[in-house]
């Protein structure tokens, strides 16, 4: 009786695991069953909006079935071909994981300064404007903006209680300003905020270097300490993240080639490497 008892207890426990999983499925195509868990085990932490990842997560699975139901219909995963796609691509994926698995641990990643400079200066051709950059200010401000005028005076200054000066009133009024004229910065998105009539070759050019304009319900101040154009060599400044990603990689390529030759000629003096011709 007691045995009775237990294989009608396991009977109805089995019964309600399979209830459960049947209520957790999410969604089938062909023999293959997504399940609740299986989206939840893969649950991003920073994910705010759940439904909305969830819809996504289960759209892409259901494509991705598809396309695999008709390839396995429509191609011959047996073939050797395929398989030794199948192969190069496993030992590629695992070469390329060891590879940057080194890099994380050993590869130093320092780049002095001298090193970046002497790059910039023997590839220095190469270093050519694709668009205008500018040293310089330009303020936004309503045209009803109080003590105007005494702006004007101010955005001329290169004295430091005039720049301070310019900045407070600058936090009260303008819609939008920038002051630091000692760094270089691409002209493009500034110019889309001007009017159609200004020409930075014309300000640059001219003797003041500055211009004023009133449109419609603004006054847009804009002034050039220094400007380069576009097919001009560019300023260190501007290209010294790219020359420290450039000598890094060469430093990564040559790291790595330097690890693949330890090995081959370890593995040749341990006779792990045996080469026939």
């Amino acid at each position: 009786m007691r045995i009775f008892f237990s294989i009608i207890s396991f009977l109805i426990i089995l019964s309600s695991c399979q209830k459960k999983s049947e209520d957790s499925i999410l969604a089938k195509v062909y023999e293959y069953t997504l399940f609740y868990d299986d989206v939840i085990y893969n649950l991003p932490s920073n994910i705010s909006d759940t439904n909305s990842y969830l819809n996504k997560y289960v759209d892409d699975w259901v494509s991705k079935k598809v396309l695999l139901n008709q390839a396995y219909i429509n191609i011959d995963d047996n073939t050797d071909e395929l398989e030794k796609k199948v192969s190069d691509y496993k030992n590629s994926l695992l070469i390329y994981e060891y590879q940057q698995r080194l890099i994380d641990q050993n590869f130093d990643t320092t780049v002095l300064l001298d090193d970046l400079i002497n790059y910039y200066n023997n590839n220095i051709n190469e270093f050519k404007l694709d668009q205008d950059i500018f040293k310089g200010r330009y303020i936004i401000i309503d045209k009803n903006a109080p003590n105007i005028k005494s702006l004007y005076k101010l955005f001329r200054s290169s004295d430091d209680t005039d720049i301070d000066e310019m900045v407070s009133y600058c936090m009260l009024y303008a819609k939008e300003y920038y002051i630091n004229d000692s760094i270089w910065n691409y002209f493009n998105p500034i110019k889309q905020k001007m009017p159609k009539s200004v020409s930075a070759r014309n300000i640059f050019y001219s003797k003041r270097k500055y211009e004023i304009i009133e449109e419609d319900n603004f006054i847009y101040l804009l002034l050039f300490r220094e400007f380069k154009f576009k097919g001009e060599i560019s300023p260190f400044s501007i290209q010294k993240e790219k020359i420290k990603s450039l000598i890094l990689n060469k430093n990564k390529m040559d790291y790595l080639f330097k690890v693949e030759n330890e090995l081959i000629q370890n593995g040749k003096l341990n006779n792990d490497i045996k080469i026939f011709k």
